[in-house]
């Protein structure tokens, strides 16, 4: 199926944004109008998180999409604290691995692969839900247990509160994964 690209042919001035960081798939800018440009490296990169995060837009986790243009995408700026410095300033609570859990339920119901995150992708709002900002490889690559999360709740001393939660709310989810950790 052919994709049409959605351009508005916005007029896009790097020399007036703010960088906010760099990643495997390309640089991600903060515009004037609050909005994010994400410059990719890969044409094909770019078409295909935009289908993503299209797909997600009435999702609570993906950031909105606005316009695709080849190698480079408008979308909705997610602010919040990262999850690792959120934890290191006010630990790991009940609530936030909920929220965690909420996710990667969500991505699973949606028909994600790629049943993962990692920490650098998850942004902790005021009301401790959470936002994720890349979806690279949902669709494609096959993982099907959140190793790299399990290996970021590790390092900050939250994996046992994660395990112990999940097996009392989605204990098939923590018999499954607990298995494939253990491989």
């Amino acid at each position: 199926m052919k994709q049409k690209n959605c351009h508005n042919n916005t007029v896009i001035r790097l020399d007036e944004c703010t960088f906010l960081g760099k990643g495997h798939s390309g640089s991600v800018y903060l515009m004037n109008n609050g909005k994010v440009v994400k410059i990719f490296k890969n044409p094909e990169t770019c078409k295909e998180e935009y289908y993503i995060l299209k797909k997600l837009s009435d999702g609570p986790y993906y950031p909105k999409p606005f316009e695709f243009h080849n190698h480079y995408m408008i979308r909705e700026y997610i602010g919040g604290t990262n999850i690792r410095e959120y934890i290191k300033k006010n630990g790991t609570s009940e609530n936030l691995i909920i929220e965690i859990i909420k996710f990667l339920c969500y991505i699973k119901e949606n028909g994600f692969k790629k049943i993962d995150v990692r920490f650098a992708h998850i942004f902790v709002q005021e009301d401790t839900s959470i936002r994720v900002i890349d979806p690279r490889n949902s669709y494609t690559k096959k993982v099907y247990y959140p190793k790299h999360l399990i290996g970021d709740l590790e390092t900050v001393n939250s994996l046992d509160l994660f395990w112990d939660i999940l097996k009392d709310s989605k204990p098939y989810l923590f018999r499954s994964w607990y298995r494939k950790m253990q491989k």
